[in-house]
């Protein structure tokens, strides 16, 4: 029999399931990170489904990576472990044997993929998919559009002053959403009502900038009207049971279009999509991350793979301000090796994972001056050997704390590795003990997402 264990259970539903398996009634374990833990015996198989993904690393206290707590269960018992995507990491495909598998379970070719420039364009939504989503309501079939983003706008400013609305307790905008009469933070949760003039000025005269999915759900209702449209976001289905009711509306629909962030692309299988379309497919590449394009480049081709599953085909149409981007033209042409051959070669001259392991160290404080005071004191006591330790560096204010971040890049390799986290250990105690820095909290991470 099978258990299931996820962070949605009550904590009787958990522990009846837990006891299941450690009694060996259920034999096969499904969940997310943290069924890695299933206490079962006799362990053979380890499957880690979607392995790209990077809820697999758990950013909280205990910080842990379920694909390698799965690699070090696997090497104790002698069980077999299985990694599969669609769009490989590219640490997990220069270190893992490889089998490839090019083609659809039921043979089905891959969609076309087709890049449109957005430059210039005063609408969200390009003609040439505006043209499609209207093929599809025509002929009453079912589109995903994927927009990373939620809410309405990306924030508000005052036209008159120029005054922008800031969460008070982070360095970040307040989003706009609509529906709800507020504009929220998205870090810490604070929100307020949406204020109908400025309180600097004023002005009554207040712009909205950018869009996301709720903005981006009223387009697409006038373009294929009649058909529903249903969106799939955190700020939806906040309810428990909540997504699987909505996949469920959509999948028995006739016809609609389902829109929404990350969300949508994760895997889902519905034979009736036709059309897939990607909005501002480009904007991860503009975040300051050496992950940035792995990223882009995954979200695109697991989106692009939900079309097409069925006998009417599909095709797939992606909006960016810069459709020539490598790792778009990677996923228009479903081409996962010559991606990972690229970026594997500029990770190895920028020694970034898997050819160097990073720790990053986060010091905090209430008061602006000690988190900076901290990681200073802390790079002093750094010698890690044969690692480059880059930092201090200001971090934007997140959830009233001022920030200030090192981090150290290891030769690859565990020795190296443990070394360094041995070298990390020894300063941030040395300097966290020190009374005087009562209010400064340390927050380290090995190899970080």
């Amino acid at each position: 029999t099978v258990a299931v264990l996820h962070s949605r259970l009550g904590s009787g539903e958990r522990h009846d399931e837990w006891l299941r398996l450690r009694r060996g009634e259920a034999r096969v374990c499904v969940g997310p990170r943290s069924a890695v833990f299933a206490p079962l015996t006799d362990l053979g198989l380890i499957v880690v489904d979607e392995e790209h993904d990077s809820s697999y690393k758990q950013e909280g206290d205990p910080r842990y990576d379920a694909r390698r707590v799965a690699e070090r269960r696997a090497a104790q018992t002698g069980a077999a472990l299985v990694i599969g995507s669609a769009t490989p990491r590219p640490e997990s495909w220069a270190a893992v044997e490889r089998v490839s598998l090019p083609d659809r379970v039921d043979g089905r070719p891959l969609p076309p993929v087709e890049l449109v420039g957005m430059l210039g364009s005063p609408s969200l939504l390009h003609a040439r998919t505006r043209d499609a989503l209207e093929e599809v309501r025509s002929r009453e079939e079912k589109a995903i559009v994927l927009l990373n983003r939620r809410g309405w706008s990306n924030f508000l400013s005052c036209r008159s002053c120029g005054r922008v609305w800031d969460c008070p307790e982070c360095d970040v905008a307040l989003v706009l959403h609509r529906t709800a009469g507020r504009v929220a933070c998205h870090h810490c949760g604070h929100s307020e009502p949406v204020p109908a003039a400025c309180p600097d000025c004023g002005s009554v005269s207040v712009a909205r900038h950018g869009a996301g999915t709720e903005r981006l759900e009223r387009e697409l209702e006038e373009v294929v009207a009649p058909l529903p449209v249903f969106r799939l976001d955190a700020d939806a289905v906040a309810g428990r049971g909540a997504v699987l009711d909505l996949l469920r509306r959509f999948d028995s629909a006739r016809a609609g279009v389902l829109v929404g962030t990350q969300m949508v692309a994760k895997g889902h299988d519905f034979p009736e999509v036709t059309l897939g379309v990607v909005v501002d497919a480009d904007a991860t590449l503009r975040f300051p991350d050496f992950r940035a394009e792995e990223r882009t480049f995954a979200l695109v081709a697991q989106l692009a793979g939900r079309s097409g599953r069925g006998p009417r085909g599909g095709s797939v149409i992606v909006q960016a301000l810069d459709p020539g981007a490598r790792s778009l033209r990677h996923a228009a042409a479903h081409d996962a090796e010559g991606f990972l051959a690229g970026e594997l070669e500029r990770r190895r001259a920028l020694r970034y994972p898997p050819f160097a392991h990073l720790i990053r160290l986060v010091c905090s404080a209430r008061e602006p001056g000690p988190e900076m005071d901290a990681a200073e004191a802390v790079h002093e006591r750094l010698a890690p050997p044969g690692a480059a330790v880059l930092g201090p560096a200001p971090l934007f204010r997140l959830k009233g704390r001022e920030r200030a971040q090192l981090l150290v890049k290891a030769p690859a390799g565990e020795d190296s590795r443990a070394a360094a986290v041995r070298s990390v250990r020894r300063a941030v105690e040395a300097v966290a003990g020190d009374r005087t820095r009562g209010g400064v909290s340390f927050s380290v991470d090995v190899d970080p997402q």
